[in-house]
């Protein structure tokens, strides 16, 4: 399976180093929401809740830290649990890492009452072993679901930029 991380640090190697936040509308879905850098997309077949789909990234890199979206739409609202619950395991395997903060997502005009739509902080360590933390938001509306993710180097994370970035996604009402 294709995890966010992965494809957000191999999506993404033309972006400016500094936070020069602006808003952006991700092909394919009715979403906006602010990257501090000029986000690139990509789409790949992944496996979300054992089944196959489409999964669009859009993202970038600035001042160390990897900001993306990750959405796909998953056809049917029986699947929306499923493909969450995978986001989320991945989320944390991928770092090889620990879940903390984890609560409710707070995602204006997302669907409510999904058990792994959550906020939450991991840290963990990245491909050379050096210690890595991420930011993690997973929520859905309709049949589409969504990862949004800030992730870097210990050394390099900036609290306030994650959370900026997730707190900037305006998804419309249905």
């Amino acid at each position: 399976m294709l995890f966010v991380v992965l494809l957000g640090c191999a999506l993404l190697g033309a972006c400016s180093p500094a936070l020069d936040w602006r808003e952006a509308r991700p092909k394919g879905v009715d979403l906006l929401l602010t990257f501090p850098c000029k986000p690139q997309q990509l789409t790949q077949p992944v496996v979300l809740g054992g089944q196959r789909v489409s999964m669009s990234m859009t993202g970038c890199v600035a001042a160390g830290m990897t900001f993306a979206l990750a959405h796909a739409d998953v056809g049917r609202a029986a699947q929306v649990a499923p493909a969450l619950a995978t986001l989320r395991a991945a989320a944390v395997a991928n770092v090889h890492g620990r879940a903390s903060a984890v609560h409710a997502s707070t995602v204006a005009n997302a669907t409510s009452g999904l058990s792994d739509a959550v906020e939450m902080d991991v840290s963990g360590q990245g491909p050379r072993g050096d210690a890595v933390r991420e930011h993690v938001v997973l929520f859905a509306q309709g049949s589409q679901v969504y990862q949004a993710t800030a992730l870097a180097a210990a050394d390099h994370y900036q609290d306030d930029a994650a959370h900026s970035f997730v707190a900037s996604i305006r998804l419309p009402a249905h």
